[in-house]
């Protein structure tokens, strides 16, 4: 008798219906080893391999054909020796974006995903979703694409292997599984920025499935209460971005499965979703009339928003910013974007993310508070005139330590800048250095560099960026009738949107983002279309479509 999981497996069958025959079609057939494309095969020379040759991958290889053996080695080389990509776009992957030294208080699972694949077998579901991944990154920087053959024929293994595990009521609830889907939902997210592909959210409502067939109490180990609280975290952001519903049972949403900073901003999270819901549905969903509603909703509204800062004041002193003076940042990082001479820097990209979620989240609420009173004015009823002033004041503050974190995530970084690649950042104190008690993905203690920063920040900085940015430009629905609460800007300080403007299409230009978004997910190309000014017209002139990479 075939085992049906738990419910995923018969979704995923729908969406993903002969994936790998559609990975093929879609990418042609598979070339022949005496003819190869350039811009498939040339990775940077300076690239650190983290496996040797008896590792490769005979269906990943793209090197070129065997040299005779009569060949005379004493000649001159002409030709660039035969590489692996698959192996090097994983030493790539690994340095870059996940061997890292990190605060253990942080929970980017990404950063756990290295002791994983070294105890994976080769082949396994888990195994080919990284090294689909891995593939997608590498060439985001080395060709200026994602989503090739290699990386396609690779995440159509891991999909065909993920649903044999599926199947097998034991595999099925194991961290390998949970951790694949975690990878590929990842590799979901790169081709929806850059490719248009439209993410049916698949993975990410599989994983919720696979949270609540396994349950609370199957995740004791550390490891696997970090994929639970990765996975969950995901699925919640989702939502609040999204404007869905949180689809996890309470028992997942207990006080008590939250302990580290992130997890707790996570259940603050599901309320804030959960009161947009409400704000959208509107005063039928209460059985309320308009104005015991709009109060309802802008008086829990001022309470998530007071827990919010309750939040950031109860934080550990290594996830809290430290101020440095314009006088000691390098002039470049000056000149680059520095607002009002403000520069925070943080114990961590991770940490300065997280608070930058935060304040995203604190913002929804306060833009919740402003669209109730006016709602409430209209309907003839008196506010409290220090409603207004406050909402602005508090707006103005929190966008105020966002822009100061900027320079932390880019730096000096005006344009396309390799990881490897030396740029200037404000330094880390020494102090905050050692409160964070910083770790390598096995866990054991290291210390954490400037060249560590540097290359974590141009890996991913600016992607660290763009969701809490997308949080703050996003005006939430309340019904009836559909109100727009008035762009964000007129919130801001003189100066401030001008300056947040710069930086958005600095980053374009640094990572190479295209420039046309779709409202199916508020990514970053969504931001950038909807900047703009109060009578509609775009704050930065129309440009023809070029595409990022070349075709």
């Amino acid at each position: 008798m075939v085992y049906k999981g738990p419910r995923y497996r018969d979704f995923f069958d729908a969406v993903h219906k002969d994936e790998t025959l559609i990975a093929s079609y879609k990418s042609g057939p598979k070339r022949q080893k005496k003819e190869h494309s350039p811009t498939e095969e040339i990775i940077d020379p300076g690239l650190d391999l983290c496996a040797t040759d008896d590792m490769s991958d005979d269906s990943l290889d793209l090197s070129l054909s065997p040299m005779s053996e009569d060949v005379d080695f004493h000649l001159p080389l002409v030709v660039q020796p035969s590489r692996n990509v698959a192996v090097e776009s994983l030493g790539y992957f690994f340095k870059n974006y996940v061997n890292t030294p990190r605060d253990p208080s942080t929970n980017i699972f990404i950063e756990h995903i290295l002791p994983m694949y070294l105890s994976t077998p080769r082949g396994s579901a888990l195994s080919d979703a990284i090294h689909a991944v891995a593939i997608n990154v590498t060439s985001m920087w080395m060709t200026r694409c994602v989503d090739s053959y290699l990386a396609r024929d690779a995440y159509g293994k891991a999909v065909t292997r993920l649903k044999t595990l599926l199947e097998d009521p034991i595999s099925c609830k194991t961290d390998e599984t949970l951790a694949t889907v975690f990878m590929l939902d990842f590799y979901d997210s790169l081709s929806q920025r850059f490719v248009h592909f439209i993410d049916s959210g698949t993975h990410q409502q599989g994983a919720v499935a696979l949270l609540k067939h396994r349950g609370q109490d199957n995740f004791k180990t550390p490891l696997s209460q970090r994929l639970f609280n990765a996975m969950r975290s995901r699925h919640i952001n989702y939502s609040l971005q999204a404007g869905k519903d949180v689809q996890l049972d309470e028992s997942l949403l207990a006080d008590e499965t939250a302990v580290l900073p992130s997890a707790k901003l996570d259940l603050l999270n599901v309320k804030l979703a959960k009161l947009h819901m409400l704000a959208r549905n509107g005063p039928p969903s209460a059985n309320l009339d308009a104005v015991e509603f709009y109060k309802l909703v802008m008086q829990k509204a001022l309470v998530i928003g007071k827990k919010l800062q309750a939040w950031e004041d109860s934080l550990p002193k290594s996830w809290q910013p430290v101020s440095v003076p314009a006088s000691e940042l390098h002039p470049s990082i000056r000149e680059a974007g520095l607002y009002e001479d403000m520069c925070d820097v943080y114990s961590s990209l991770a940490v300065s993310h997280v608070n930058n979620s935060a304040r995203s989240s604190h913002v929804g609420a306060l833009r919740l508070v402003a669209m109730c009173s006016r709602k409430l004015q209209d309907l003839g009823i008196a506010i409290d005139p220090e409603i207004e002033p406050y909402v602005n004041g508090r707006i103005q503050a929190i966008v105020d330590r966002f822009c100061a974190s900027i320079p932390f995530h880019l730096g000096n970084r005006t344009s396309v800048t390799f990881p490897h690649e030396h740029s200037e950042y404000p330094q880390i104190p020494a102090d905050l250095r050692r409160l964070a008690n910083y770790v390598d993905p096995f866990g054991n203690e290291v210390e954490m560099t400037m060249e560590d920063h540097g290359r974590a920040a141009a890996a991913i900085g600016g992607w660290f960026i763009m969701t809490p940015l997308a949080g703050f430009l996003r005006t939430p629905e309340l019904q009836p009738p559909p109100l727009r609460s008035g762009p964000l800007m007129r919130k801001l300080r003189p100066g401030q949107l001008e300056w947040i403007r710069g930086q958005m299409l600095r980053i374009q230009k640094i990572y190479l983002f295209p420039a046309d978004g779709s409202q199916q997910y508020h990514d970053w190309t969504w931001v950038l279309k909807q900047f703009v000014d109060y009578q509609g017209k775009p704050l930065y002139p129309p440009r023809p479509l070029i595409h990022p990479w070349p075709l």
